[in-house]
Protein backbone atom coordinates (compact mmCIF):
# COMPACT_ATOMS: atom_id res chain seq x y z
CA UNK A 1 0.00 0.00 0.00
CA UNK A 2 1.25 3.28 -1.15
CA UNK A 3 1.39 6.22 1.74
CA UNK A 4 -1.10 8.44 1.17
CA UNK A 5 1.55 11.52 0.24
CA UNK A 6 2.78 9.39 -3.16
CA UNK A 7 -1.04 9.58 -5.01
CA UNK A 8 -0.09 13.71 -4.30
CA UNK A 9 2.97 13.47 -6.19
CA UNK A 10 1.20 12.22 -9.94
CA UNK A 11 -0.39 13.35 -13.25
CA UNK A 12 -3.04 12.62 -11.84
CA UNK A 13 -2.96 14.81 -8.54
CA UNK A 14 -1.76 17.83 -11.13
CA UNK A 15 -4.62 17.04 -13.63
CA UNK A 16 -7.38 16.80 -10.67
CA UNK A 17 -5.56 20.57 -9.60
CA UNK A 18 -6.07 21.29 -13.18
CA UNK A 19 -9.99 20.35 -13.53
CA UNK A 20 -10.59 21.30 -10.01
CA UNK A 21 -9.02 24.89 -10.68
CA UNK A 22 -11.08 25.37 -14.06
CA UNK A 23 -14.19 24.35 -12.14
CA UNK A 24 -13.32 26.74 -9.03
CA UNK A 25 -12.89 29.15 -11.54
CA UNK A 26 -16.63 28.55 -13.10
CA UNK A 27 -17.83 28.39 -9.52
CA UNK A 28 -16.53 31.47 -8.67
CA UNK A 29 -17.31 33.32 -11.89
CA UNK A 30 -21.12 32.24 -11.03
CA UNK A 31 -21.05 33.34 -7.75
CA UNK A 32 -20.08 36.85 -8.25
CA UNK A 33 -22.14 36.97 -11.47
CA UNK A 34 -25.46 35.57 -9.27
CA UNK A 35 -24.39 38.30 -6.18
CA UNK A 36 -25.61 40.93 -8.13
CA UNK A 37 -29.00 39.41 -8.20
CA UNK A 38 -29.14 37.12 -4.61
CA UNK A 39 -27.09 37.54 -1.12
CA UNK A 40 -23.58 36.38 -0.52
CA UNK A 41 -24.98 32.90 1.04
CA UNK A 42 -27.68 32.62 -1.35
CA UNK A 43 -25.04 32.99 -4.24
CA UNK A 44 -22.59 30.92 -2.92
CA UNK A 45 -25.17 27.74 -2.72
CA UNK A 46 -26.59 28.28 -6.64
CA UNK A 47 -23.07 28.73 -8.01
CA UNK A 48 -21.90 25.53 -6.32
CA UNK A 49 -24.14 23.37 -9.19
CA UNK A 50 -22.11 25.53 -11.31
CA UNK A 51 -18.77 24.09 -10.03
CA UNK A 52 -20.02 20.70 -9.31
CA UNK A 53 -21.54 19.77 -13.01
CA UNK A 54 -18.07 21.05 -14.71
CA UNK A 55 -16.21 19.38 -11.70
CA UNK A 56 -17.69 16.24 -12.46
CA UNK A 57 -17.71 16.39 -16.42
CA UNK A 58 -13.92 17.05 -16.39
CA UNK A 59 -12.81 14.44 -13.77
CA UNK A 60 -14.82 11.78 -14.92
CA UNK A 61 -13.14 12.70 -18.78
CA UNK A 62 -9.82 13.74 -18.24
CA UNK A 63 -8.87 12.39 -14.30
CA UNK A 64 -10.57 10.00 -14.03
CA UNK A 65 -11.09 8.42 -17.15
CA UNK A 66 -10.36 4.29 -16.43
CA UNK A 67 -13.20 3.99 -13.84
CA UNK A 68 -14.96 0.67 -14.66
CA UNK A 69 -18.34 1.78 -12.96
CA UNK A 70 -21.22 3.49 -14.43
CA UNK A 71 -21.35 6.59 -15.22
CA UNK A 72 -24.81 6.94 -13.09
CA UNK A 73 -22.95 5.07 -10.18
CA UNK A 74 -19.98 7.85 -10.44
CA UNK A 75 -22.02 10.52 -10.53
CA UNK A 76 -23.85 9.70 -7.76
CA UNK A 77 -21.26 9.28 -5.61
CA UNK A 78 -19.32 12.67 -6.82
CA UNK A 79 -22.93 14.44 -5.69
CA UNK A 80 -23.25 12.60 -2.35
CA UNK A 81 -18.86 13.45 -1.95
CA UNK A 82 -20.17 17.28 -2.79
CA UNK A 83 -22.85 17.38 -1.02
CA UNK A 84 -21.17 16.15 2.28
CA UNK A 85 -18.85 18.74 1.59
CA UNK A 86 -20.71 21.72 0.98
CA UNK A 87 -21.20 22.96 4.08
CA UNK A 88 -18.07 23.28 4.57
CA UNK A 89 -17.59 25.13 1.73
CA UNK A 90 -20.69 27.43 2.72
CA UNK A 91 -19.80 27.94 6.41
CA UNK A 92 -16.14 28.80 5.68
CA UNK A 93 -17.20 30.92 2.95
CA UNK A 94 -19.63 32.92 5.44
CA UNK A 95 -17.17 32.81 8.07
CA UNK A 96 -14.09 33.86 6.29
CA UNK A 97 -16.32 36.79 4.56
CA UNK A 98 -16.92 37.88 8.79
CA UNK A 99 -13.71 37.73 9.82
CA UNK A 100 -12.37 39.74 6.90
CA UNK A 101 -15.45 42.36 7.55
CA UNK A 102 -14.82 42.26 11.40
CA UNK A 103 -10.72 42.72 10.70
CA UNK A 104 -12.27 45.96 9.10
CA UNK A 105 -11.70 45.35 5.49
CA UNK A 106 -14.32 46.59 3.54
CA UNK A 107 -13.50 45.83 -0.42
CA UNK A 108 -13.40 42.41 -2.58
CA UNK A 109 -13.77 40.40 1.40
CA UNK A 110 -16.53 38.25 -0.61
CA UNK A 111 -14.54 37.36 -3.34
CA UNK A 112 -11.20 36.30 -1.12
CA UNK A 113 -13.83 34.42 1.02
CA UNK A 114 -15.46 32.39 -1.53
CA UNK A 115 -11.98 31.64 -3.71
CA UNK A 116 -10.45 30.25 0.16
CA UNK A 117 -13.45 28.28 0.87
CA UNK A 118 -13.48 26.40 -2.62
CA UNK A 119 -9.88 25.14 -2.05
CA UNK A 120 -10.77 23.99 1.41
CA UNK A 121 -11.49 20.51 0.64
CA UNK A 122 -9.31 19.39 -1.86
CA UNK A 123 -7.06 16.57 -0.79
CA UNK A 124 -9.79 15.07 0.62
CA UNK A 125 -11.87 15.14 -2.20
CA UNK A 126 -9.15 13.93 -4.63
CA UNK A 127 -8.59 10.79 -2.55
CA UNK A 128 -12.29 10.40 -2.11
CA UNK A 129 -12.97 10.58 -5.85
CA UNK A 130 -10.25 8.09 -6.82
CA UNK A 131 -11.12 5.56 -4.48
CA UNK A 132 -14.67 5.60 -4.08
CA UNK A 133 -16.37 7.79 -7.01
CA UNK A 134 -14.08 6.79 -9.86
CA UNK A 135 -12.32 4.16 -8.72
CA UNK A 136 -11.22 1.81 -10.67
CA UNK A 137 -10.66 -2.11 -11.10
CA UNK A 138 -12.44 -5.71 -10.94
CA UNK A 139 -14.28 -3.95 -7.63
CA UNK A 140 -15.34 -0.95 -9.51
CA UNK A 141 -19.41 -1.94 -9.46
CA UNK A 142 -21.36 -0.67 -6.09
Amino acid sequence: MRPVIQHFLTRQFLGFLAVGSTAAALHWAARWLLSHWLPFGWAVTAAYAVGLSVAFWLNSRYVFPRSDRPRHVQARDFVAVNLLFFPVVWMAALGVDAALRAAGLQHHTQDVAHALAVGLPTLFTFLIYKFVAFREGPHAEP
